[in-house]
């Protein structure tokens, strides 16, 4: 838990990078993949549309807690719990998970695909996003378990 005083996790500016990154590179992947649908797998190019439009639903997600976090820490009865909740850990393994699978698919877009410096550029954003992700993890705290 964080020391006392110190703001939520999801009311760093961090959290609304990591946000705006993911929402950002899934429409790139959105966009890239509709224009270079034809040059790669049918199969690949579906599931990068999926794996972007999870990313989206992330960002989203992730932008909303980051209001909630910061209309919370002026609320003096907080409707929200902000330390220690279970979303914490659950919002950095999903950043990480899909950021990561979308910057591979980039690279695999890229090497396969018209447009490469573009899917670069989108897996740049995502291997950004990924590294928010990692910043925003929980820490224990040097008395608690793991």
């Amino acid at each position: 838990m964080p020391a006392l005083g110190d703001p939520p996790n999801y009311s760093t500016p961090r959290t609304l990078g990591l946000a705006l990154s993911s929402v950002l590179g899934s429409l790139a992947h959105f966009v890239l993949g509709a224009l270079d649908y034809e040059h790669v797998s049918r199969y690949l190019g579906l599931a990068v549309m999926l794996l972007a439009g999870l990313l989206l639903v992330y960002g989203i997600l992730t932008l909303i807690r980051y209001a909630e976090a910061l209309t919370s820490m002026h609320d003096p009865h907080a409707r929200t719990p902000m330390y220690n909740t279970p979303h914490e850990t659950l919002t950095y393994r999903l950043g990480l998970g899909l950021n990561g699978l979308a910057a591979v698919s980039a690279l695999a877009w890229a090497v396969g695909g018209e447009l490469p410096l573009g899917h670069l550029a989108a897996g740049a954003l995502n291997v950004y996003s990924a590294y928010l992700a990692w910043q925003t993890r929980p820490l224990a705290e040097p008395g608690e378990g793991a």
